[in-house]
């Protein structure tokens, strides 16, 4: 089996905070285990650096995922070399902290501990001198966010991650001028209002949510497709939220920032519409199903469930959609009548 080294430079656009950082962990550790890849991911500030070790298309395709994420930013390949023999046993990831449950996690390496001193092997290999550069370097001199990403997406993205860590209630627009490196008054050039800004920002956040599993719809069928969706806005409250407080704003007529909120709803119900007509033409729902009451119906679950899970959180809220959307399934079966 011919194995390669890729090394890859990216920047984010925006920080993970700890919470993300240790979902990362469990996610990319796992797959890459089943994957058979090995190596390490280190973070700092918004500037990442990996090494992939493994099959070459395998890590190949590993490097491509990370160049479609919208989340990173000047993705480049800086190495890509045929290699005998893995450096790295498994992979693992790096970032700065000083708690002491990281610095003990499987997976962990804490290669941004200030005396560390590097093992007498780690630069004879090429991509191990270059994972040195990258430690060796201030983060100021590394990130290219700045001069990569618009304005209006910097800005969005800082509110994204502002909105995680203390929610729209105690958002401002100077807390995420300060999280996007601008003046206050740069931001207010682009969004005049904390509210315009949160509606840009929730279109924004569901487009990064719902874009990378819309290709289920087809494949899967509606219902898988919103399952999937569950667990996925489950891994991240922080969007529901920014929903649910979104949804006073909807219900004013004379609010712009709701009219925008409004516009993007209907743009999904529209979507599970259409998605339902297909289930119906492939012979995976009945015909005896409306399409536009069966979207209705399958959006009330998915949003009562969502909203119901930030108040009361369920241990599978996957799992309890699945068996309300069955007995659903079951009624399509029957004519409506009038």
């Amino acid at each position: 089996m011919s194995l390669r080294s890729l090394v890859f430079t990216t920047a984010r656009t925006g920080r993970l905070d700890q919470a993300g950082l240790l979902r990362l962990l469990a996610v990319e550790r796992a797959r890459n285990a089943d994957l058979g890849i090995t190596g390490v991911l280190a973070l700092d500030d918004v500037n990442v650096f990996g090494i992939v070790e493994g099959p070459a298309e395998v890590v190949r395709d590993r490097v491509r995922e990370v160049a479609a994420d919208p989340a990173n930013v000047d993705v480049q390949v800086v190495l890509d070399d045929p290699i005998e023999h893995r450096a790295f046993a498994d992979w693992s990831m790096a970032f700065r902290t000083d708690d002491p449950a990281i610095l003990a996690l499987p997976g962990f390496v804490d290669l941004f501990d200030p005396e560390r001193v590097p093992g007498p092997g780690s630069t004879a290999t090429r991509s191990g001198a270059l994972l040195e550069w990258f430690l060796r370097t201030p983060p100021g001199q590394l990130s290219t966010r700045r001069s990569t990403i618009p304005v209006r997406d910097r800005i969005l993205q800082a509110s994204i991650e502002v909105l995680r860590d203390v929610g729209p209630a105690r958002a401002s627009l100077g807390a995420v001028a300060d999280r996007a490196g601008l003046s206050e008054e740069e931001v207010a050039k682009h969004y005049q209002t904390l509210p315009v800004l949160l509606a840009s920002t929730l279109a924004t956040w569901l487009d990064q949510v719902i874009a990378p599993f819309a290709p289920m719809a087809v494949t899967d069928g509606t219902v898988a497709y919103l399952r999937r969706l569950v667990v996925a806005f489950a891994e991240d409250p922080a969007l529901d939220r920014l929903i649910v407080s979104s949804l006073a704003p909807a219900a004013d007529p004379g609010e712009p920032a709701g009219e925008a909120f409004l516009a993007s709803y209907r743009a999904f119900r529209a979507g599970i519409r259409s998605s339902l007509e297909h289930d119906i033409v492939v012979g995976r729902e009945p015909r005896t199903m409306d399409p536009a009451k069966g979207a209705q119906q399958l959006l009330a679950l998915f949003d009562g469930l969502r909203i119901q899970n930030l108040f009361d959180p369920e241990p599978d809220v996957a799992a309890t959609f699945a068996r309300a959307a069955e007995r659903l399934r079951t009624g399509w079966s029957e004519p409506y009548s009038s």
